[in-house]
């Protein structure tokens, strides 16, 4: 009964999802049991171990032309895990930024950036993925430029409005009074007090970023080939669903798994740290 109730009260499993994730994605050439990249045609679509026709070598099957399942699965755990950070960091800190600007500053300044952000917003991201990647090819760098443009502007209306209303508070009249600059109360006063809607958008931003890297990877606009990436190992296997259903399954779930996760550990959060909302038992 403690165990249960513990694990009803954190998000345990979530959290050791994610554990799973940066432990691959950091010592990936340490426990890939085969390289990524080696093909091998004699071997291709090995079915993963328990099925009949498997083989030891190839915990979770191989692919059409024959590379190890699990390797390419850890290695596109460090390419997920990496435009996840990158991508996460640069659109909370802009949005962020930009958020408390507005909010702090409030008059033109507020009605421009909320304007810019209402028509970022309403741009389809895909499409322009697709026009950028058309024109400067794609790139790691290049998709994680496009997934932070897209990240930046939900942590902005969320910073301002926490903003607009701690603005207005004893302590930060008390800051101007002394003569603090508007620089120190934003990033001295300001800021700490709008930590806890940031760490909750950063962890709700994590899933939207890895299903959309995955999306442009399935549509051919994402990491470029022969990296592994879940997205574009998903799309490679769906020709070969009726006979090897396991290249699309098995990158499929850790999509599936990874997105979730960052689910309930954006919901606990958001219960833990918004007062409104903290469960008491």
């Amino acid at each position: 009964m403690v165990v249960i109730n513990f694990l009803k009260r954190y998000p345990v499993i979530p959290t050791m999802i994610y554990a799973l994730l940066i432990f691959t994605a950091v010592f990936a050439p340490l426990i890939s049991p085969q390289d990524p990249y080696k093909n091998s045609l004699s071997d291709r679509n090995v079915p993963p171990i328990g099925i009949e026709g498997s083989k030891s070598e190839y915990i979770l099957g191989t692919d059409p032309i024959g590379r190890d399942m699990l390797s390419r699965i850890i290695y596109g755990a460090r390419v997920s895990a990496m435009v996840m950070f990158f991508s996460v960091l640069i659109g909370v800190t802009v949005g962020t930024t930009l958020g408390l600007v507005a909010g702090y500053f409030g008059g033109h300044i507020d009605e421009v950036i909320m304007r810019v952000v209402d028509v970022w917003a309403a741009l389809p991201i895909i499409m322009l993925a697709m026009v950028f990647v058309l024109i400067f090819g794609p790139s790691l760098i290049m998709l994680v430029v496009i997934l932070a443009l897209m990240s930046w502007p939900g942590p902005v209306r969320l910073v301002r409005a926490q903003t607009l209303s701690l603005k207005n508070m004893d302590y930060i009249a008390c800051a101007r009074i002394s003569g603090a600059s508007s620089i120190r109360i934003i990033s001295k006063h300001l800021l700490p007090g709008t930590w806890n809607i940031v760490l909750v958008a950063a962890t709700l931003n994590i899933g939207t970023i890895i299903l959309t890297e995955a999306t442009l990877s399935f549509l051919g606009v994402g990491i470029p080939p022969p990296t592994p990436a879940w997205g574009a190992m998903t799309a490679s296997g769906r020709n070969y669903l009726n006979d090897a259903w396991w290249v699309a399954f098995m990158p499929g779930m850790c999509i599936f798994l990874v997105v979730m996760s960052g689910n309930f550990i954006g919901d606990w959060l958001r219960d833990r740290l918004d007062p409104s909302l903290r469960q008491l038992n």
